[in-house]
């Protein structure tokens, strides 16, 4: 069966100035990731520089960081600041979603979907949302997002069974993704001309490391939501 594509392009226009940054991401189902951009691999992509202490890879098959080597993009982003007013546009599916934003936000929510395509061994998780991304979520959309998809990796690998069926696991894959935000931001920070990049880090770092909170204080909201399906299972 001929593999099926899907791309999502972002446009950010820059208010301030007549800068307009252009990225597109395309991903295919036969691995649900993106290539990384055809450019000379600079220092700070090697697997080996400042590498993730929880990084699985091995030197011997990998020698660069396949999450660093699609950030290339953003470290040669010409200089900005973080709070920087943008106009983001972003379409796929024949739609276009657009936001009012910083420049922050807006890189945050192309930065979550590189992340999840690049090929890092501990944002796998995350491939099945990045196939259904939807631009600009906000932290409880995120938390339903993840929540629901771990629930349907479990049916899938699981079956039925509810055998230690609880969310500890989930807790471990934002545990993980939290150290490879720290130390991806490491890794790049003297090599930026802006801020934006490592703030939009910082913020998908805030709502890393609360989701992992949320999920043992919010779980209920959510439950709630499902209150009407009861009588489906009677």
């Amino acid at each position: 069966m001929e593999a099926e594509t899907r791309t999502f392009d972002y446009k950010i226009f820059f208010k301030s100035s007549e800068y307009q940054f252009d990225y597109s991401v395309t991903i295919s189902n036969d691995n649900y990731q993106h290539p990384p951009p055809v450019k000379e691999k600079p220092e700070w992509c090697a697997l080996e520089y400042k590498k993730c202490p929880n990084c699985t890879l091995s030197g011997i098959w990998h020698t660069e960081c396949p999450l660093a080597l699609r950030l290339i993009p953003f470290v040669e982003l010409p200089s900005c600041n973080s709070y920087d007013e943008v106009h983001a546009e972003v379409e796929f599916d024949g739609m276009k979603v657009t936001l009012d934003t910083s420049a922050q936000e807006a890189f945050s929510s192309l930065l979550g979907l590189v992340m999840a395509t690049s090929g890092c061994p501990h944002t796998e998780f995350f491939k099945p949302m990045a196939w259904y991304h939807r631009p600009f979520s906000s932290p409880d959309e995120a938390m339903y997002r993840a929540c629901t998809t771990y629930l349907f990796s479990h049916f899938v690998h699981q079956g039925d069974s509810q055998q230690d069926l609880s969310f500890d696991f989930l807790k471990v894959v934002y545990q993980n993704i939290h150290t490879i935000n720290v130390h991806i931001a490491s890794r790049i920070k003297n090599y930026l001309e802006t801020d934006s990049a490592i703030n939009a880090i910082v913020l998908l770092d805030l709502i890393t490391k609360d989701l992992p909170i949320a999920i043992d204080e919010d779980l209920e909201e959510i439950k709630n939501m499902f209150s009407s399906h009861q009588q489906i299972y009677k």
